[in-house]
């Protein structure tokens, strides 16, 4: 058998990549900004320290090519902003971020870092006395103002009798306009070296949060890797294939071996940490760290008639304002493109020119898909699409990847962890553990049929949470005004658990966020306790679709110490991990180490942490596994069992009636059944 070991990536060289670009965007803004406000605000002076972060930032993880762009592109846009003023001082600090980002790139220590401000301060703060030379009418005009703000000065001292302080400032008058350079460069230097000195500390706090965060995407690396090679993903062979991730020394995947063919539809299957989506990326073209991939051609991931990768969360594919502008982003120039066709085609007939915003989760996962056949891909690789989306938009998307090889000879491979959309497929590829294992169909427990959930509730029971003719619109009075919620009337119960459905784009997200007090509604009112929630931000716990967008902290322990407050310390974080079925010795683990079903259960312990009067839980189940699924419905199952109050927001109808005792439903805006 023929291996081989990949190194890692060489450092980018050549044009700017699309990805360097963004950075560039992203870095320049964030620069920007308090450059602006300093300009407007002069109270707000202190920002000015934190205008070369950014760039610093920059500079540690990319090249100098990047670096410099991002210098030329902050000042031009702050030019155009704020004027000549603030634009050079944010030249001033966007070099200087750029060398403290580079001492680091470099590996620079803290004497490094001294040398270098020590030799760069008085370099930076003499580049604006010789500006100020230059421009002698600017010159001039600076120190007119600054001669008669002291001369004011002095007269207003003199008439109180304090001559001696007058006579101090026309003597400071006097030397700052016949040695205006010398008063300019040494408070300059000065200023240089503070500012040099607490970016460095800044990036190196940033730094050490970021370390484990890669500096390469490994799916941008295959990309470039392409080069002009001629494309053909298909026909595909993997021979002895094993993957390890640069910096780690854990083998994900390991001995695999596949086939892919022309015009088949193929599920992978397994459990959350099993290698799917490492699986997925080298199909897309990332090389293996051993074994061969065999292909005629380049795998072309975005290229027209190479492979097409559509994710789980749509919302970050999207980068079109419009529908249509979407739909063709990307493409070369000239590119002929049916775009009613393929909108027709993934069932949004007639909504090229809505606003991608405006669209549901399962319209945005249609669009995914219509940008991905845009490019006439042999290869479409399809990973959890279907997480986000409601039961009927679900049946949709697999009837339409389902139909592809058919009708277009495309190769669809869907990555998922239900059983019914893995049964569509032609064949399976089942994972565990890196390997691929002899697929059995019950490996996934069954998906029930769900159980009924009654409406009525106790209307003489304690009322915990009230809502009364709750209206939400977001954007009032512009041209995307949108309105999200129209009729929302909801009682809830001390001890109850109440389960809200709806398709996607009918406000259940919207509804979580008012719930918890974090938006204010535009009519009718939300009480907790007779309070609005507006009011009782924290006596909520909200846990979001996403639990990794949740989790802020480094650590475990961190995380649920900062959620909890000033009264959980390690014992506490003890009890709130046995109380959700996780060992304590994983409060010392990293975050970004836990698996999908793991992060769940931290946002719900530090949830808990934080002793809330009410749980809404928005799509707690979206992306586990069986296993994980089961693992989160018992916590939640034991925490209803001890009292809590739970309101839980998800398409996952199945075995809901082991947590909740009714279920409502949000149709379009208006809630059924809620009283």
């Amino acid at each position: 058998m023929v291996r081989k070991v990949i190194d890692a990536p060489a450092p980018p060289t050549g044009r700017l990549r699309p990805r360097e670009f963004a950075a560039i965007a992203i870095f320049s803004g964030l620069t920007v900004v308090p450059a602006v406000i300093v300009s407007v605000v002069p109270l707000a002076a202190a920002l000015g320290f934190m205008t070369p972060v950014p760039i610093a930032l920059l500079a540690a993880r990319t090249r100098l090519r990047a670096v410099i762009a991002a210098i030329v592109t902050t000042v031009a846009v702050t030019f155009v902003v704020s004027g000549l003023g603030p634009a050079f001082a944010v030249l001033a600090s966007a070099v200087m971020g750029g060398l403290v980002g580079e001492v680091h790139r470099r590996g620079g220590r803290a004497f490094a870092m001294f040398l270098m401000s020590v030799i760069a301060a008085p370099i930076v703060a003499g580049m604006s006395v010789l500006l100020m030379w230059v421009l002698v009418p600017l010159r001039k005009l600076a120190l007119e103002i600054l001669d008669n703000v002291l001369t004011g000065a002095a007269k207003t001292v003199r008439a109180v009798k304090l001559d001696f302080v007058a006579d101090a400032l026309d003597t400071v008058s006097r030397n700052v306009v016949d040695n205006w350079w010398l008063w300019m460069w040494i408070p300059g230097t000065i200023g240089c070296l503070v500012t040099l000195w607490i970016a460095a500390w800044l990036l190196t706090k940033i730094l050490d949060r970021l370390r484990e965060v890669p500096l390469e995407d490994t799916l941008e690396v295959a990309s470039v890797a392409d080069g002009d090679r001629r494309v053909g993903p298909l026909p595909l062979r993997m021979a002895g294939v094993g993957y390890t991730y640069p910096g780690s020394d854990r083998q994900v995947l390991h001995g695999l071996d596949l086939v892919l063919n022309t015009g088949e539809f193929v599920a992978i299957v397994g459990a959350n940490g099993s290698g799917k989506s490492t699986l997925s990326k080298l199909l897309a073209g990332v090389e293996p760290t051993i074994g061969i991939i065999d292909r005629p051609g380049a795998p072309g991931l975005g290229r027209r008639g190479g492979t097409a990768l559509v994710l789980q969360r749509p919302e970050a594919q999207m980068l079109g304002a419009r529908v249509a502008d979407d739909l063709v982003w990307g493409l070369p120039v000239g590119t002929e493109v049916d775009v009613d066709g393929l909108l027709d085609e993934v069932g949004l007939t007639g909504l090229g020119d809505r606003e991608t915003t405006d669209l549901s989760g399962g319209q945005q996962q249609r669009l995914a898909v219509a940008a991905a056949l845009a490019r006439d891909p042999q290869l479409l690789i399809a990973d959890e699409v279907t997480s986000m989306v409601d039961p009927e938009g679900r049946a949709d998307l697999i009837a339409i990847l389902a139909e592809l090889p058919r009708r277009r000879g495309i190769t669809v491979v869907l990555i998922t962890h239900r059983d019914s959309e893995a049964r569509a497929a032609d064949r399976v590829i089942h994972l565990e553990a890196g390997s691929i294992v002899a697929h059995h169909p019950g490996w996934m427990r069954p998906e029930a049929i769900a159980r009924p959930l009654p409406q009525h509730h106790d209307v003489n029971g304690d009322a915990l949470l009230v809502v009364e003719d709750l209206q939400h619109t977001y954007l009032i009075g512009s041209p995307w005004e949108v309105t999200a919620l129209k009729s929302v009337n909801l009682r809830v119960n001390a001890g109850d658990g109440v389960l809200i459905v709806g398709g996607n784009g009918s406000g259940k997200s919207t509804l979580a966020w008012i719930l918890a007090g974090l938006v204010k509604p535009t009519a009718g009112r939300v009480l907790l306790g007779g309070e609005p929630t507006y009011e009782r931000v924290g006596d909520v716990g909200l846990g979001f679709q996403h639990a990794r967008l949740q989790l802020q902290k480094t650590t475990v322990a961190d995380e649920i110490m900062a959620v909890g407050g000033l009264n959980v310390g390690t014992a506490e974080v003890g009890q709130v991990l046995d109380l959700v079925t996780l060992p304590r010795e994983i409060a010392a683990r990293r975050v970004d180490a836990l698996s999908g079903g793991q992060m769940r259960r931290v946002v719900l312990a530090s949830l808990i942490a934080s002793k809330p009067e009410l749980l809404v839980l928005d799509e707690p189940l979206a992306g586990l596994d069986p296993q994980a699924r089961e693992e989160v419905l018992a916590v939640l199952a034991g925490l209803r069992q001890k009292g809590a109050t739970i309101i839980i927001i998800s398409h996952d109808l199945e075995a809901m009636d082991r947590v909740c005792n009714r279920r409502i439903e949000l149709v379009d805006g208006v809630l059924e059944g809620g009283l």
